[in-house]
């Protein structure tokens, strides 16, 4: 049986310009050491000369560069950073912790630019430091040629004006071309002529699946729009309402799903949904209230948004009095259901019983359509519960519900029970064994809410049944959702997780490794150190992270990773060795002759050529002059080696880190001599590091 972990092994996410990733590490690891050092302490000054040698590559295509910040991710150009990057996921986290939304740098930006926002971000909100988007607009920091943007929209505003300088008209229209310009992934400003349809538009949000960070933004202006739209007035006010309300309708149900559940908690999303009924059209009112009830807790009603349907269909295409009074009749009720949202159940059966009567022509029992169908399963379900009484056509109907995903719903009627009833108990234990768990999971997906509700129904007797399945499920979204079950379990998996670890499948030991780094702590029995021999590369890099917990093997384990045949094992290894940005001597041998002088990718060499300027070992340098000097002239002058990569980031560390050496002097006269604008640029302060 072929089988793959749950994550995507070898998937290749949209990949930043290594460019841009390069700038985006170098801004990590600056503000890591304008947070672990003093002020005017020497390693910070290579930094922000670092930082602007990369800009200056950036600029040279280009006068802005806009960098978008989720949680765990930085996203530029409509492409999102791995959120499982170590160095990258770092800054996104500290950025979103300041409250910050964004982060602009110009075309002309500085050396003592850079400095002040390392040092200014280098304060740490979650250590008693404020967080820089709470601060009142006058107390933001600025720069010339660097802008900070707030999480708070209230902050948005045209560059250069002052708050209430620019009209709420001219703030809906900035904000609608915001929009258009993230969506679309634009380098440029978007204006009236170069905006797209709306149908392209909400095809190229519809294209971005998976990007959390991408939604994010998205959402973040819908909000903030439905929420202007409320007072907005005026023509241009009405045409941008047209165009929000478009799209919302155009995008199709899974994407606008998707931006309902990124919207924020149960509050925030309450809240769109009122700014929405207030401000957007009809029909795209419904749109919304649909995937919110799709993403929430299900407790809208069949019948309800039937009757909602209808309502919303007057009011889009009756005439006269019947249009406006269908128009208020449906926000009303929309609101009216959203105040008793909190509720498990706003719609009592009493309720539902005259809804269905106003919404549905057909007779109660109807088996015209599986809606139908199910609001008949229902019923029976209902009725079991009521006269105290289970047999296999009431089981069949709970099967089929189950099906739909309505597991949530037929627990909760379930605890609606009269206390006593037998039934209850029955169906309760025959939707909660690990049969019926192991049915739910036995097709291509499921959904996760249905999940979620019968693994905490079960409690630890779901562990092991869900780790059956993460190791013999075909379905790679149900293993995803399996291990995320798992994770959500926390220690209480452990001792079951140490049994598995007999299975001797590569797949199921890494997902196995994959739990374990979940754990506080290592288990004492687990042997991490034979994982790091495995003969599969995959069940190593899972085990990596694990041994480097073990301090006393610290050096060992990064001295395999740097050993390592597999090429994803050495980034690991020299990206560890970057982010503490220091270098034990022992490994700098190994460093040298196994990735520096070794037979690796290139870039791979590039990373362990940087990573030797955090070390100052005679071989080191001695490594990074046998990468430069290609040879002697006639003169018995040393010579540059041939134009590389290689050859211009080496020339860079050498410059940082032995400056003053004899024996690296005489190359730095050479490469400053030289007429290539790249090699006198490294050995400058501007070159790439």
């Amino acid at each position: 049986m072929t089988q793959e972990p749950p994550e995507e092994d070898g998937q290749e996410h949209a990949a930043l310009s290594r460019e841009l990733s390069e700038l985006l590490i170098e801004l990590s690891i600056g503000v890591h050491r304008f947070a672990m050092y003093p002020p005017d302490h020497p390693s910070q000054g290579p930094v922000a000369e670092n930082i602007i040698g990369r800009l200056s590559q950036i600029f040279r295509n280009r006068e802005l560069l806009s960098i978008g910040v989720a949680p765990n991710q930085l996203i530029i150009e409509g492409i999102a950073t791995d959120e499982k990057h170590p160095v990258l996921s770092d800054l996104a986290h500290r950025l979103h912790a300041h409250q910050i939304g964004a982060l602009s740098l110009e075309k002309g930006v500085v050396v003592l630019q850079v400095v002040s926002l390392l040092e200014t971000l280098a304060q740490d909100p979650e250590r008693g430091g404020e967080p820089i988007g709470i601060l009142p607009a006058d107390e933001i920091p600025t720069w010339e040629h660097v802008t900070l943007t707030p999480l708070r929209y209230d902050q948005l505003h045209l560059k250069g004006d002052s708050e209430g300088d620019v009209a709420h008209t001219d703030r809906l229209i900035q904000l609608w071309f915001g929009l258009v310009q993230v969506a679309m992934t634009s380098k440029h400003p978007v204006d009236e002529e170069s905006a797209p349809d709306v149908g392209s538009l909400a095809k190229k949000i519809q294209e971005h699946q998976e990007e959390s960070a991408y939604d994010q933004v998205i959402v973040g202006y819908l909000r903030q729009l439905a929420n202007e739209l409320k007072r907005g007035a005026g023509e241009e006010a009405e045409a941008i309402r047209r165009q929000v309300s478009s799209l919302i309708t155009e995008m199709d149900d899974s994407t606008l799903a998707r931006m309902v559940h990124m919207g924020g908690d149960f509050s925030q999303r309450k809240r769109f949904l009122l700014d929405a009924n207030q401000s957007l059209a009809v029909d795209s009112v419904m749109r919304i209230l649909e995937a919110a009830a799709a993403t929430s807790e299900q407790t809208i009603s069949n019948s309800m948004t039937r009757l909602l349907t209808k309502l919303a269909a007057h009011a889009e295409a009756g005439v006269g009095r019947v249009r406006g009074q269908a128009d208020t009749a449906l926000r009303d009720n929309v609101e009216d259901l959203l105040e008793d949202w909190e509720l498990s159940d706003p719609n009592p059966d009493s309720y539902t019983l005259v809804l269905d009567s106003m919404a549905r022509s057909a007779p109660a029992f109807s088996a015209s359509s599986s809606e139908d169908m199910l609001a008949g399963a229902d019923r029976l379900v209902r009725m079991a519960l009521e006269v105290d009484a289970v047999g296999p056509t009431v089981k069949k109907a709970v099967l089929d519900l189950m099906e739909q995903g309505q597991v949530g719903y037929l627990l909760k009627m379930i605890d609606g029970a009269p206390p006593g009833r037998n039934a209850a108990a029955v169906l309760r234990e025959f939707i909660t064994n690990p049969s019926q768990l192991r049915r739910l999971l036995s097709g291509d997906d499921v959904d996760s809410k249905a999940l979620q509700e019968v693994v905490d129904r079960m409690g630890d007797d779901a562990i092991e049944p869900l780790l059956g399945v993460l190791a013999d499920s075909e379905a790679r979204p149900v293993r995803r959702k399996v291990f995320d079950c798992l994770v959500g379990m926390g220690p209480n998996i452990r001792d079951p997780l140490m049994r598995r670890f007999e299975d001797p499948r590569w797949y199921v030991l890494r997902n196995l490794l994959a739990l374990v780094q979940h754990l506080e702590e290592v288990p004492k029995e687990l042997d991490v150190a034979a994982f790091m021999r495995h003969e599969d590369p995959r069940v190593r890099r899972e085990a990596f992270p694990l041994a480097l917990r073990n301090p006393q093997r610290r050096v060992r384990t990064l001295a395999a990773g740097l050993s390592d045949l597999d090429e994803r094992m050495v980034r690991m290894a020299l990206v560890e060795i970057q982010r503490e940005g220091a270098l034990q001597e022992t490994l700098v041998p190994t460093l040298v002759n196994r990735v520096v002088r070794g037979d690796r990718d290139p870039e791979i060499q590039i990373l362990g050529i940087r990573a030797l300027g955090v070390t100052r070992s005679s071989l080191a340098r001695d490594a990074l002059l046998d990468a430069v000097i290609g040879g002697k002239s006639i003169f018995g002058r040393p010579k540059l080696a041939a134009k590389s990569k290689e050859l211009t980031v080496a020339l860079s560390v050498l410059r940082s880190a032995w400056s003053g050496d004899s024996l690296v002097l005489p190359i730095l006269k050479v490469a400053r001599r030289s007429r290539d604008p790249d090699i006198k640029a490294a050995v400058s302060g501007g070159g790439k590091r």
